[in-house]
């Protein structure tokens, strides 16, 4: 190790290993992993609040000059599940504050072109060029659908101050591919879409996001069933006639399982979701560690 950089202690590196190997967690997820290795250890007094953030800044001190890659910690919307979705749809006060949650993952500091590029969801380097325009494609749009969500909103409470309300369901994303142009038409396929799903989803460049007759838009005139089930893709219901406005129209309600805009996005890739339209005020602040 090179010198004036203090190694890491037994308990350090295997956090490290594994806040690696699972790409991002969130704040209580990554206390626990901390609180069980250190009990692995017999070290049932490092499990305090302060030595964790503590620790987080010790890792840091070692990362930072010798890969120019640090432990990046935001806040954003909580993690989607079906129950938290049942609670939001339920409560109808326009003035319920949405809570947030703190993620910590590891990201590349440098701000040169090669780094972007490597940053951008390829971290197995076996992607190619229609699959990475592919991926850039579906998150123009998600940022695309966000917009509309946001500017039809009725209620500056309706969505979380930050981050992208944005989603789209499965089969959205999967046939996003037939939409590239180019050079790229036509050379991504289903699997090859589907695979790349799953490791976005993986690596917390997406997350899943709730429906959007549960999300913020429950205020809003929902015209769809929101307890649409995953395998009615065709959306075959008959609906209520849509009442006119002179709004911007959003997406239709579909159903399926949805996906957003992951923290990997908002740590390695704001300048990238800024061009996509992402305004910069909603990009969720860095936490910084120092030891």
């Amino acid at each position: 190790m090179a010198a004036g950089i203090a190694p890491l202690t037994n308990t350090q590196k295997i956090f490290l290993q594994r806040l690696l190997t699972q790409h991002v967690l969130t704040d209580e997820k990554a206390r626990e992993l901390f609180a069980s290795i250190n009990e692995g250890f017999g070290n049932t007094q490092n499990v305090r609040n302060d030595e964790f953030d503590r620790t987080l800044g010790k890792i840091n001190a070692s990362l930072v000059p010798a890969f120019n890659l640090e432990i990046c910690t935001v806040s954003l919307p909580s993690p989607y599940t079906k129950n938290t979705g049942d609670d939001n749809a339920n409560d109808k006060t326009p003035s319920t504050r949405i809570p947030l949650t703190k993620y910590h993952a590891i990201v590349n500091r440098s701000n040169d072109g090669i780094a972007k590029t490597n940053s951008f969801p390829n971290s197995r380097g076996s992607n190619g060029p229609h699959e990475m325009a592919y991926v850039r494609l579906l998150i123009e749009r998600i940022i695309e659908r966000g917009s509309m969500l946001l500017e039809n909103s009725r209620s500056s409470n309706a969505y979380p101050a930050v981050g992208c309300p944005g989603a789209m369901n499965r089969m959205e994303i999967i046939n996003l591919r037939t939409e590239l142009e180019g050079a790229h038409q036509g050379h991504v396929t289903i699997a090859q879409a589907e695979m790349m799903l799953g490791l976005l989803v993986e690596e917390g460049w997406l997350v899943r996001m709730a429906p959007p007759s549960l999300g913020g838009s429950q205020n809003e005139d929902d015209d769809d069933d929101a307890d649409a089930d995953e395998d009615d893709e065709e959306g075959n219901e008959t609906r209520k006639p849509r009442r006119t406005n002179n709004k911007r129209k959003t997406p239709a309600k579909k159903g399926g399982t949805f996906y957003g805009i992951g923290p990997r996005c908002f740590m390695e890739l704001g300048e990238f979701l800024m061009k996509a339209g992402l305004p910069e005020n909603r990009l969720p602040q860095s936490i910084l560690h120092r030891a």
